[in-house]
């Protein structure tokens, strides 16, 4: 609905016509937000131009009624006294950076390195906790003080500086009542000061409770962490953990070094054994014994020599003479010795072996112990650094405590001062020293003025909201997405045209090339002619008659009908300009007046309305009896209601009313209906369906825009094509080249 027109498509019967009005008036155009927002803008200062009268009458009432009561209200004394608030700090600021604070920065500090947070102080100072015993204090001599009158006329501020503010607190109470205001004050200040004090003293005491409650469990976590640090190096076997590194490696370089060697040594007395146990086996004793020729160098030349000795002997003597049977019992005995020689010696390499395979195990059991201690000596060094850093954070917290507590000890032995009364509670005085009464806020009347405005504003906008009706010719156009042909003026010849008949003031016609040259479209019967007049309002009815024919130029509009929504909107007048504009220029004009209900048309031009529409339709009669041409103007015929029928519907539905109207059709050049309104009433709907279309007269400040549009959806479903509107009554509207065109 907000998209898309009004318009319906031409009727059968004028088929020929446009099928369509102009793509702009189908759709609303595409607009920006800027656009959009300075529309919004323009309408809100259209309302705003229209009530301004309300505006300003709402808001001089109300100011003023507010000027009046403050003007009027008793007097009140105002008194104040100013405190002196810093140095001081809140216990939690100073707390926080007290315990964030590093050893080397600052081993004390003071409460005048901080900045009380002045607005957390003004509502501790207001609140209930604080002000309940001030209160009470108070009632023993003033009952009717409870916190909610006293917060009220209350207040603590901080006097500002250029650029920042002071370090002071104004506290300043309002009543009626003098003696009351200088009690109340003396009471606050009292409690304050004492506060200051006591909150002091508690903050910085509970700063000492807190750190005192953090000692233990600090030098608890110390001494665990120096347990567990000189237990990692009992088990480690740590002195230097820095050098342990270095150490391990060395060792296991020696042991490696020393393995070597070992199972060298050892391969080669494995050789040396085997190779004692070859001889040894094959019986060469004396191979084996020459192996080691410096131990059995004796023996092996008794040896040498015996075998010699019994060569010889038993070359010379044979083998059973008694010496050389001797010799050979020798010979066994010194066999005998050599075996056993051999033997040791097989036995003494055997035994090394076996000594060197022990070393060997040793040292690679060594070695292997080396190694797994530099496998696990990072992990173990890993933990030991991690255990002396926490244990070097633990002991410097635990420092920082004790310095911190020191330093609160300290800041509370010194800092123990209350706030300062620089002015003492006091009430202004004259010079009599009569107690002076506050004056009058101006705050106040700009404030009662401020709203004023706004309830003056909002009184329009409540206008606004009730009275729902057109207020422009934009608001006709964008509301019904329908051109506006037409933009009549509010004039007092229209004004008086719709409420006389016989006595209407004549509007001068446009002269035909032709025939109407000098002519005049006279109303009344006793008008004279005059020169050629022009005015907003005649200009407003040519522009409305051209831009009809111009809908449709190739195949010109011939019959139309004039509607409106609702009654008063102009329609009928609207109708009977229209018609002497279009007779003006040329063209043979019949006006119906269709209103079988309440015709008008008769009224207006000062025509008898003893037959007309009505019994043409219900009898014979035949149309040139009935039919009026205007006295003054050869083009303009008029056919009025007639009598009023009991069923004017069925009139108009007849076949006949529709036999009529394409008779009318042929016999003049434009054909204009004056009918009823079209909402709660069929008679538009039902001749629309049979004409070139409707035009709807929108009355500004009258017609209803929920009415306006309900005509148009009836008006859509019956299936009529409604041209376009006419805004009828704008006040004050005269186009801008007007003035240099017009012609007295």
């Amino acid at each position: 609905m907000d998209t898309e027109p009004y318009y319906q498509s031409w009727t059968k019967k004028n088929g020929n016509l446009p099928q369509s009005l102009p793509a702009k008036y189908k759709t609303e155009s595409e607009k920006s937000d800027e656009e959009k927002l300075l529309k919004d803008l323009s309408k809100i200062f259209a309302a705003g131009r229209r009530r301004i009268i309300l505006i300003a009458t709402v808001a001089l009432v109300v100011t003023g009624a507010i000027a009046y009561k403050l003007k009027d209200q008793p007097k009140s004394y105002e008194g104040r006294f100013v405190l002196l608030v810093e140095p001081v700090t809140t216990s939690e600021n100073k707390l926080v950076s007290l315990l964030s604070q590093t050893v080397g920065e600052q081993n004390r500090l003071t409460i005048e390195d901080f900045t009380l947070d002045y607005e957390t102080q003004i509502r501790v100072l207001r609140s209930p906790k604080l002000m309940v015993p001030i209160i009470e204090k108070i009632q023993e001599k003033y009952r009717g003080v409870d916190y909610d009158t006293l917060m009220e006329q209350l207040t603590i501020e901080r006097p500002m500086k250029e650029k920042s503010g002071t370090r002071l607190l104004s506290v300043s109470y309002k009543d009626k009542n003098p003696e009351k205001v200088q009690f109340v004050l003396d009471k606050l200040a009292e409690a304050y000061l004492k506060y200051s004090l006591k909150d002091r003293q508690t903050k910085l005491r509970q700063g000492i409770e807190f750190i005192q409650a953090q000692l233990p469990e600090r030098e608890q976590r110390v001494n665990m962490l120096q347990e567990q640090l000189q237990k990692l190096r009992q088990q480690s076997n740590l002195i230097e953990p820095g050098k342990v590194s270095q150490t391990l490696t060395e060792h296991a370089l020696a042991l490696e070094k020393k393995r070597v060697d070992i199972q060298a040594e050892l391969a080669q007395s494995r050789v040396n054994y085997t190779t004692h146990k070859k001889l040894f086996d094959e019986g060469n004793i004396e191979a084996l014994l020459s192996e080691d020729e410096a131990a059995y160098t004796r023996l092996l030349l008794q040896i040498h020599d015996l075998n010699t000795e019994i060569a010889e002997k038993s070359a010379r003597w044979g083998e059973k003479h008694p010496s050389l049977i001797a010799l050979r019992e020798k010979q066994q005995d010194l066999v005998k010795l050599s075996r056993k020689e051999a033997e040791t010696i097989l036995e003494k390499a055997a035994g090394k072996i076996q000594e060197l395979e022990a070393s060997n195990q040793i040292i690679m059991q060594a070695e292997n112990n080396i190694r797994k201690q530099m496998k696990e000596f990072p992990a173990v060094a890993r933990r030991y650094a991690e255990l002396n850093s926490e244990l070097e954070v633990a002991t410097d917290a635990l420092n920082k405590l004790l310095t911190k507590l020191d330093a609160l000890r300290i800041d509370s032995a010194q800092q123990e001062l209350p706030w300062e009364l620089i002015t003492p509670p006091e009430i202004p005085r004259d010079k009599d020293g009569n107690p002076q009464a506050a004056p009058v806020n101006k705050k106040n009347y700009i404030l009662g003025a401020v709203l004023g405005l706004v309830l003056g504003i909002g009184s329009a906008v409540v206008v606004e909201i009730f009275n729902n009706v057109f207020h422009s010719p934009e608001d006709v156009e964008e509301e019904t997405k329908l051109p506006v042909l037409g933009i009549v003026p509010f004039a007092k010849e229209a004004k008086s045209f719709s409420k006389n008949s016989g006595k209407l003031a004549r509007i001068p016609i446009i002269a035909n090339l032709s025939k109407q040259a000098g002519k005049y479209l006279v109303i009344s019967k006793n008008a004279k002619p005059q020169g050629y007049i022009s005015s907003p309002l005649l200009e407003a009815f040519r522009s409305l008659y051209t831009n009809i024919r111009l809908l449709s130029p190739d195949k010109p509009i011939q019959s139309l009908i004039i509607g409106s929504a609702t009654p008063g909107d102009g329609k009928s007048t609207v109708a009977v300009y229209l018609a002497q504009t279009a007779a003006a220029i040329g063209q043979r004009v019949l006006l119906v007046d269709a209103d079988l209900r309440r015709p008008k048309i008769h009224k207006k031009l000062g025509l008898p309305n003893v037959r007309g529409l009505s019994e043409v339709i219900s009898s014979d009669i035949g149309l040139n009896e009935v039919i009026q041409r205007s006295p003054s103007q050869e083009n303009l015929f008029v056919l009025t209601a007639g009598s009023i029928p009991p069923d004017p519907i069925k009139e108009l539905s007849s076949e006949k009313m529709r036999h009529l109207m394409e008779q009318f059709q042929a016999f003049f050049d434009l054909v204009i209906y004056d009918t009823p309104p079209v909402v709660g009433l069929a008679d538009a709907n039902l001749l629309a369906a049979y004409t070139d279309g409707l035009v709807m007269v929108i009355g500004l400040e009258k017609t209803d825009r929920f009415m306006a549009i309900k005509a148009l959806d009836g008006l859509n479903i019956a299936g009529a094509a409604v041209l376009g509107v006419v805004a009828n009554g704008v006040k004050g509207y005269k186009t801008k080249v007007y003035k240099a065109y017009q012609r007295i």
